[in-house]
């Protein structure tokens, strides 16, 4: 998710499209170029990744260091995937659909499907145990831990899990240098450019937006009679540019917020959901999840650099907007949430009123320092997603 974000969000993601979506070229090369422009800046960043654990290895290994094979040892899983990040975020990024947050939705899915397709499609059905099949292994993970070991392994565990005591002794070297898993990783990166071709090949190019402009009659008689020399003068009013005030600026951001009458509809079906459904198990995240969307777009509204200056020449200013900004999300995340938390009063459920909390105000917060820190959205939403996960998970 972090390469995403980065590809998503940082120097990458501009592009002239004004002109290249116009000017004839053949697309797939394009894409293609792009692809591999895009991986070799992640490998940039794998490669500062590898030169600061050498070092650590410096100061943290008590044995000899084999510096070879730790770089092997990384870039054979490492590379390919994010390979395959790569030529994701183009596929997601060739059609105008999911170029905002419907493509990070699906960018989420993908990435979960592909780390549960590593476990589930590594398993034998027979004997429940997990077997070396590395081409199900996309992201190259679950293979290199079942060859590295004498005995058979039942389960996977992302994130750790219960500490045994035991000792297992591993051969790690032997595990990423199998010929079937070595071939497999070959294998998903020919598949990652493939699928930056794909990108190429189903590429649209923006769409601009549909004005409807007003049908004008125009009557050559009314134009003559209001020529120049038949218009009196009339010297214009001064008008009081006034100030803005932070109250002025939460009704702004609330109207801009609740402007998508979906939105409108998505939030009051969540709410009234919230009133009659269990709220660790279901209200809760579909609360949540509903709550991302809107609030992480307007958090990236107004944070482009032309747009900061000119905000800053009428006020308030950026720490007054940002607050402004919070308040808005924080009333409608409270307002949405309010028949779940009177639920909870009632059926004296007043452990979730926390967690009610922690979604109205914390949530909003973290949406509108992240959104200001990287002028995004793409890294609030994604984040935002991954939490809403865990905590959708861990409710069970």
């Amino acid at each position: 998710p972090l390469a995403y974000i980065f590809l998503r969000a940082g120097p990458s993601r501009v592009r002239p499209w004004l002109f290249t979506d116009i000017t004839p070229h053949a697309r797939p090369v394009w894409a293609v170029g792009r692809w591999v422009s895009d991986t070799c800046a992640l490998w940039c960043l794998l490669a500062a990744l590898t030169v600061s654990g050498l070092i650590l290895g410096i100061f943290r290994l008590e044995a000899d260091a084999n510096i070879i094979e730790t770089v092997v040892a990384l870039w054979l899983p490492a590379a390919p995937a994010l390979a395959l990040i790569a030529a994701i975020r183009l596929v997601l990024d060739a059609r105008p659909l999911t170029r905002g947050w419907v493509g990070d939705v699906l960018f989420f899915i993908i990435w979960m499907t592909l780390i549960i397709m590593g476990i589930i499609g590594t398993t034998d059905p027979e004997t429940d145990q997990i077997i070396l099949n590395p081409m199900t292994d996309a992201f190259g993970f679950v293979s290199p831990i079942v060859g590295a070991v004498d005995f058979p392994v039942t389960a996977v565990s992302i994130g750790g899990s219960t500490n045994t005591g035991q000792s297992v002794m591993t051969d790690a070297w032997r595990g990423v240098t199998d010929m079937s898993y070595v071939s497999a990783r070959l294998a998903w990166l020919g598949i990652a450019a493939g699928l930056a071709l794909v990108a190429g090949l189903i590429w649209a190019p923006k769409k601009p937006r549909n004005v409807k402009a007003a049908k004008l009659q125009y009557d050559q008689s009314a134009i003559e009679a209001a020529s120049i020399r038949n218009v009196a003068f009339a010297a214009p009013m001064s008008i009081d540019a006034g100030t803005s005030t932070l109250i002025a600026v939460i009704i702004s951001e609330l109207k801009l917020m609740l402007s998508a009458r979906f939105w409108i509809l998505i939030l009051l079906g969540a709410s009234v959901a919230g009133a009659v459904l269990p709220f660790r198990t279901a209200a809760g995240p579909l609360l949540m999840l509903c709550l991302i969307f809107p609030i992480a777009d307007a958090s990236a509204r107004w944070q482009s650099t032309s747009m900061q200056h000119l905000l800053d020449t009428v006020g308030p200013e950026k720490v007054g907007r940002a607050l402004a900004l919070f308040v808005a999300a924080a009333m409608i995340a409270l307002l949405v949430m309010m028949p779940s938390a009177i639920r909870a009063v009632v059926f004296n459920e007043a452990e979730w009123l926390a967690h009610i909390f922690l979604i109205g105000v914390g949530m909003p917060a973290v949406l509108i320092l992240l959104g200001a820190i990287t002028k995004s959205a793409v890294t609030g939403r994604l984040l935002m997603l991954i939490a809403w996960y865990v905590y959708l998970s861990s409710a069970t």
